[in-house]
């Protein structure tokens, strides 16, 4: 489901809160998403149609509920702040659950596990083959701004040169030029890039394990617990282990080129991650490392996870 974009979005004062009876009413939802972040949104250019692995979820949600999707494509750097003031009810797209956030706006229960990765060209003149390998005064890392990806590099105090761009796909292009040396995004995207520019790419590691959720207006507790109602229907009513339906299988596969899977090791670090001091993944004193293995994209891997404690 999907409806004409809204060129632009103005960014007001904290408005009333839009209740569930008036979208029930409406029979309309305004979902808001930055078009440009594959797999989970895209858009296509002649039609406008809003795409991707969030908007297949969404369209569950809908058909749950009983109503239409309107999408907004309104650029990451306002799309809380627009948010907040009322120009849509809620924002999907791939929006990590974090403390900071949860303190300004509400949090459905997540909808898709992720980690951050590390993409480099397959010339990689810096020799990085691991997170730890970033943390260097001659590397410049390219990051999509105000993301858990510029988060991590703040909050771990990282010495390395950092280069914030107001898209992934930005950043990807400065890597492939050669303007930065490495680029720290969620892992399905950057997959996807690599996809896209098939052997200028390499992955050569993944950190910080995370969960989407769907952000809504702070106050927003009935929407947030109706929506909540049909994604227990996609993955189970236990969050810490969740059960794959047939449809969420499905669409993960469409996108994801593989099945739904999920460690619930490393699941529970992101589920307490919302309760991290700063909002981010990544606080406190001391390294926890595991080894799980994740079907990521098209192919299987061994994950190493490195976080701070709480």
């Amino acid at each position: 489901m999907f409806a004409l974009l809204i060129p632009s979005i103005s960014v007001a004062s904290a408005a009333e809160v839009t209740s569930l009876d008036d979208i029930i009413t409406a029979g309309k939802m305004v979902v808001a998403c930055e078009a440009g972040y594959p797999p989970f949104e895209m858009k296509n250019t002649t039609t406008e149609e809003i795409y991707g692995f969030d908007p297949d979820i969404m369209a569950f949600i809908a058909e749950d509920m009983d109503i239409e999707i309107e999408y907004r494509d309104v650029s990451w750097d306002v799309i809380f702040t627009s948010l907040a003031a009322g120009n849509y009810d809620c924002v999907m797209s791939a929006v990590t659950i974090t403390s900071e956030r949860m303190e300004s706006m509400d949090f459905t229960r997540w909808y898709y596990f992720s980690t951050q990765s590390v993409m480099v060209t397959t010339a990689n003149p810096k020799n990085i083959s691991t997170i730890g390998d970033v943390n260097d005064t001659s590397v410049k890392v390219g990051v999509q701004a105000t993301t858990t990806s510029q988060w991590y590099l703040e909050d771990e105090e990282y010495v390395s040169e950092m280069v914030t761009y107001a898209t992934i796909t930005l950043a990807i292009e400065a890597l492939d030029s050669g303007a930065v040396d490495v680029v720290l995004g969620d892992d399905a995207t950057l997959v996807a890039g690599q996809a896209i520019n098939p052997g200028n790419f390499e992955i050569v590691d993944r950190f910080s394990p995370e969960a989407f959720g769907i952000a809504c207006q702070k106050g927003s507790t009935a929407l947030v617990d109706r929506m909540n109602t049909a994604l227990d229907k996609l993955l189970g009513t236990n969050e810490s282990s969740p059960v794959f339906s047939d449809y969420y299988n499905e669409t993960h596969y469409k996108w994801m080129n593989a099945s739904a899977s999920v460690d619930e090791a490393a699941l529970k670090i992101a589920l307490d991650s919302y309760k991290a001091t700063g909002g981010n993944i990544i606080s406190g004193a001391s390294i926890l490392s595991l080894i799980v293995v994740i079907p990521v994209a098209t192919f299987g891997i061994i994950l190493k996870i490195k976080r701070k404690k709480d």
